[in-house]
């Protein structure tokens, strides 16, 4: 009989969580441990169903809150920034799914690569950001790096028993998000309402909206680069609506290989915990027939131009990825706040880029340091706009 795995789960709350969560549950994998923002609602229903060990909340205030809706429990609450890395370190879980949106995930991720046996990946800011570091980092601690994302998780399965020098380039594939098809005028007026409907997925705000823009699928060109060790050269990037194709791998001999499934992002989080077995999910089975048809286009960079400075990016090295992140991350949150437009997303991310002074091989701290200058000159970019 096999060992009961024990997990953690960082961003528990939110959409990569909850799911994570759900496949727990179905597969009898013991929680062990929680860490949230401050959705102590929804954390607290989770305690109450899991009972892990420990859960981390980084908001001060909600984690005394939480601490008394869960008294009459067995979980202890951990509180403030070193919280993450406290219940990492007592649980020491099999696997560790990290959910955590943006640049706050890279030191959980880092956390989790020293405590935890497997980390299943669906934070790219920490590969966009440190890459270096980090895949330093998992190499020194000898943890399994699994990547979560949809296009990442596809291509890492797609790559199995191929030879590197056999892979001619990865294809990722990308839907496009709320605004395909629009002009430059057309998108003058759009809302934060309209910028997160995406057609096929369901996600947070923040990383819908980076699907409008596209920057979402150049973060994952820089991704995509780290964990596979191809240059952006290699790494195309096709319109795809239907979100059925999570990406392709293109070999030597002219052959491509696929993976297809319904948009469920329980596939992928399942793989990577399981890896490398296989086993029933609980999503739909894919149905071609009643699909029909399959689309490809090629992404319009001239509207949507985020694209093109994440591939520049990743080129420059150094911090810049970095920083283009931090820029991106304070805008979007901006735009969502009705404080600029959807269309200044764009300007402003690209005037912090491109005029800031670079460091190569850059150390954790110069990275941390990139990351918080970016952050004040992208407010004080919108501030003067306000």
């Amino acid at each position: 009989m096999n060992e009961q795995k024990t997990l953690s789960v960082l961003g528990s709350t939110g959409s990569i969580g909850r799911q994570t969560l759900d496949i727990a549950e179905r597969k009898n994998i013991k929680v062990e441990f929680l860490a949230l923002g401050k959705d102590v609602k929804t954390a607290e229903e989770q305690i109450r169903k899991h009972s892990p060990l420990f859960c981390a909340v980084c908001n001060e205030y909600a984690a005394k809150s939480l601490a008394v809706s869960v008294a009459d429990t067995n979980t202890k609450i951990l509180f403030g920034k070193d919280g993450i890395e406290e219940g990492l370190g007592l649980t020491k879980t099999d696997i560790c799914i990290n959910g955590i949106g943006g640049f706050d995930g890279l030191f959980p991720t880092l956390d989790a690569l020293k405590y935890c046996k497997r980390v299943g990946l669906a934070n790219k800011e920490s590969l966009v950001a440190a890459g270096e570091i980090v895949l330093r980092h998992a190499k020194q601690t000898g943890a399994e790096l699994i990547p979560v994302d949809s296009e990442h998780s596809t291509i890492f399965r797609c790559l199995a028993g191929e030879k590197p020098e056999s892979v001619k380039k990865l294809i990722l594939t990308c839907s496009g998000g709320a605004f395909f098809g629009k002009t430059k005028d057309e998108l003058k007026n759009v809302t934060a309402a309209d910028a997160t409907l995406h057609p096929n997925w369901k996600m947070g705000k923040v990383i819908t909206v980076n699907c409008a823009t596209l920057i979402n699928k150049g973060l994952e060109v820089i991704e995509a680069s780290r964990l596979f060790g191809l240059p952006g050269e290699k790494i195309d990037v096709v319109i795809h609506r239907e979100s059925i194709i999570h990406s392709l791998v293109e070999l030597n001999d002219g052959s491509m290989k696929a993976l297809l499934s319904t948009p469920d992002m329980r596939i992928p989080i399942q793989y990577a915990i399981e890896y490398p077995e296989c086993t029933k999910s609980p999503c739909d089975a894919l149905d071609l027939v009643k699909i029909g048809n399959l689309s490809f286009a090629e992404p319009d960079c001239k509207t949507f131009p985020l694209l093109s400075l994440a591939r520049k990016t990743l080129d420059m090295g150094g911090v810049i990825p970095c920083v283009m992140n931090a820029a991106n991350e304070i805008a979007v949150d901006a735009f969502l706040c009705g404080k600029i437009c959807f269309c200044d997303i764009e300007g402003i991310v690209k005037e912090v880029t491109l005029n800031f002074k670079n460091i190569q091989s850059p150390t954790l701290d110069d990275i941390c340091r990139a990351n918080d200058d970016a952050r004040r000159k992208t407010l004080d970019i919108i501030n003067i706009m306000a």
